[in-house]
């Protein structure tokens, strides 16, 4: 027995340091009540918590070993890790538009209001604005700031 202790042991570290390599792993609880631990999630309607990281999954401490539930009632997933990177990349790329807006809004503020007459363009033909246009323009522009710039 104490000649095997050493495999078993090292057979343990293994299938620890395996299931980390391939990230985590799904745990749920059978009707029977035993808790299964698995690479593969499972069947539809069963509530299951994923661990990221497999070696907290021994321990059984749910609470403090970082386990999350990916999937409520219903059995809807929420989210993975790569539509979560998908979505902090729309936003950044949002705020990088917001900001261009912004900025765009009150560089036409600081055109409408600096000089005398202003000049647009419609189509291929330029033409001034009158006073009543030039008034709304700036109207419109403060709003934009007020939008993108807040």
């Amino acid at each position: 027995m104490l000649k095997q202790a050493p495999i078993i042991g090292c057979l343990i570290s293994l299938m620890l340091i395996s299931a980390s390599a391939f990230g985590g792993i799904y745990k749920w609880t059978a009707a029977d009540g035993e808790i299964i631990y698995s690479q593969t999630p499972p069947p539809s309607g069963i509530d299951f918590e994923y661990v990221e990281d497999p070696s907290t999954a021994s321990t059984g401490n749910s609470s403090s070993q970082g386990l999350k539930n990916v999937q409520n009632q219903s059995g809807q997933a929420q989210p993975n890790r790569d539509q979560q990177l998908q979505d902090q990349q729309r936003l950044a790329e949002s705020n990088q538009i917001k900001a261009d807006n912004c900025k765009k809004a009150k560089q036409n503020l600081t055109n409408l209001t600096s000089r005398g007459q202003v000049t647009i363009k419609e189509g291929d033909l330029y033409r001034k604005l009158n006073e009543d246009e030039r008034q709304a323009k700036i109207q419109e522009s403060e709003a934009l700031i007020q939008e993108f710039c807040n």
